[in-house]
């Protein structure tokens, strides 16, 4: 009732947020008001147990629970469980950004932004915003991309680390569905999509995952994809989307990494070296790849991957395997496609957006003329044999044919 009031609520506010009687409240302060009533029995206290037990695995909001409690036979009103909710969130929310407030180099927080749709190589595109920020600097690393998927997003993830001179210890995500296989729960810890593991094995760092439902937990990320929202996106103008993300570098670099944040009160340029100190090297070969697939080559040496037909080495077809050559295409981090067989690359190209006009590489185009130019069956080479071939004698005399009489035709219609 103290706190309530506290915080500028008036006693009427107060009193029917506690299920209580104005005149309660009154008598409450009148008798002691500096010391807070006895807690009395509640409507809710049986309940408090099975809400506990949902707020710990979700965020559910208090209409979804009331309606859920009053099937359990709760007669009382919502205020009073809006109250129990909102200070069990606020519990909650401050146990997970306690645990994740970082010392220099220990984490960074990665999420993505929806803002709409963009016109792309010719193509109307949905345009996402994938934004890093540093736990301790609160140095924001972002680029706008068409794609979300996971290739991207190792992708995106590598760049950053090599632009902010190393890898921090942890990498705190929500229930993303590029890393997370199964979401964390009360009882259980995530579990990490495999390629994302092998990932996150490569450069050194740790997956630590936010509770399902939990988007608080992450504020960092979550105020900064809003801040660029707000601070550079609207009302931009640009021609493509290099030119959206040149500008973007700059807005980081001259504004939002060098302003003085709200927490910190200091530049997040002025705390990098801090985090850059304690970070891990960033590995110095590239992630291999992070998509493998199985394909079929056709008749003409090409093969399919994501909408676009690639073109591949022929020399790779026979006359045995026309059409039944089976290759590994791989997408790596890079953008680029390549294809395997028998450990040997037969195809390289960059990834084509869907849609998109066949892929062909000069050299196949070259390869496939000369092997079309070629007879189907040459000579065989070195001396020819020599043989005699014996042909018994035929008589050129042709034999006479039997003798056949000659009638006139008159007389075959008479017989018939």
């Amino acid at each position: 009732m103290l706190r309530l009031l506290d915080e500028g609520l008036s006693k009427a506010e107060v009193a029917r947020q506690l299920g209580r009687s104005r005149q309660t409240i009154y008598n409450n302060l009148k008798a002691d008001p500096g010391k807070p009533p006895a807690p009395r029995p509640s409507k809710l206290d049986p309940f408090k147990p099975y809400l506990t037990e949902r707020l710990s695995r979700f965020d559910i909001p208090a209409t979804v629970l009331f309606a859920e409690i009053r099937k359990r036979g709760y007669s009382g009103g919502i205020s009073i469980l809006r109250d129990f909710v909102s200070q069990f969130k606020d519990r909650q929310v401050r146990q997970v950004v306690d645990r994740f407030e970082t010392e220099p180099g220990r984490q960074a927080q990665i999420d993505w932004g929806s803002c709409g749709t963009i016109l792309h190589l010719g193509r109307r595109c949905r345009l996402s915003l994938f934004v890093l920020v540093l736990g301790h600097s609160r140095v924001i690393w972002a680029r706008f991309v068409t794609s979300e998927q996971a290739p991207q997003l190792m992708t995106l993830l590598e760049s950053a680390f090599r632009d902010l001179g190393g890898v921090p210890r942890e990498l705190l995500v929500d229930n993303m569905k590029q890393i997370i296989d199964t979401p964390r729960t009360q009882k259980k810890d995530a579990v990490v999509q495999a390629s994302f593991q092998d990932f996150a094995d490569h450069f050194g760092f740790d997956v630590v995952a936010c509770p399902a439902y939990w988007p608080r937990a992450k504020g960092k990320v979550e105020r900064a994809i809003l801040y660029i929202k707000r601070s550079f996106l609207e009302g931009r103008s640009f021609a493509d989307l290099d030119d959206l993300n040149a500008q973007l570098a700059t807005w980081l670099a001259e504004v939002a990494n060098v302003r003085e944040h709200g927490t910190t009160k200091a530049r997040p340029l002025d705390l990098l070296a801090l985090d850059q100190a304690s970070f891990h090297p960033v590995a110095t070969t590239a992630y291999p790849a992070s998509v493998r697939e199985e394909r079929t080559l056709d008749h003409d040496g090409r093969f399919s991957f994501r909408g676009v037909r690639y073109s591949a080495d022929p020399r790779v077809l026979d006359g045995k395997r026309r059409g039944r050559v089976r290759i590994t295409v791989q997408l790596g981090t890079d953008q680029r496609v390549r294809a395997h067989f028998d450990d040997h690359v037969v195809a390289d190209h960059l990834l084509a957006p869907p849609g998109s006009r066949p892929q062909d590489d000069p050299r196949h185009a070259e390869i496939r003329r000369a092997l079309r130019d070629r007879p189907d069956h040459e000579r065989p080479k070195g001396k020819t044999p020599q043989f005699e071939q014996e042909i018994e004698h035929v008589s050129e005399e042709i034999p006479e044919g039997p003798e056949v009489e000659v009638r006139d035709l008159s007389e075959y219609e008479e017989a018939a």
